[in-house]
């Protein structure tokens, strides 16, 4: 179920990023940025607070964890940016492949507190598969 979930999820991303580069036209990169992040903060505090029926509760946090936030600009306006002038497709593969070169890092070595997955060398065909279907979709 969950592989559904992140399914979904990676295909409502490639539409917002589609969405966010035709705003950007209008309102510029920053300017998507901080209307996604605002319509999404207003809509998630009212879901809590008036579906949930939870208090919101910031305090007690590591100070590096409110770094999301910086990471949240960053990946709006840089893929708003890109669709733009590479396409949703070639975007999405590079974003995609950032996110398997960091995710192999992070679990080999089980930073931030995620449990250690080892990388192992049959994991490396599965990787050279996917850079190689990126190749081609760019000489496409």
């Amino acid at each position: 179920m969950y592989a559904l979930y992140v399914l979904i999820a990676g295909m409502l991303q490639s539409a917002m990023g589609s969405f966010n580069s035709m705003l950007s036209e209008n309102i510029g990169l920053f300017g998507v940025s901080l209307v996604v992040h605002l319509s999404g903060g207003i809509l998630l505090i009212l879901f809590i607070t008036l579906i949930l029926r939870q208090k919101i509760n910031l305090r007690g946090m590591p100070w590096y964890l409110y770094s999301a936030g910086f990471f949240g600009v960053v990946i709006v306006s840089v893929t708003s940016f890109c669709i733009s002038h590479l396409g949703a497709a070639v975007t999405t593969c590079f974003s995609v492949t950032g996110q398997l070169l960091i995710s192999s890092v992070i679990d080999h070595f089980g930073l931030f507190h995620v449990p250690k997955a080892k990388f192992e060398t049959k994991r490396i065909p599965a990787i050279l598969l996917i850079l190689t279907g990126i190749i081609i979709l760019n000489l496409a």
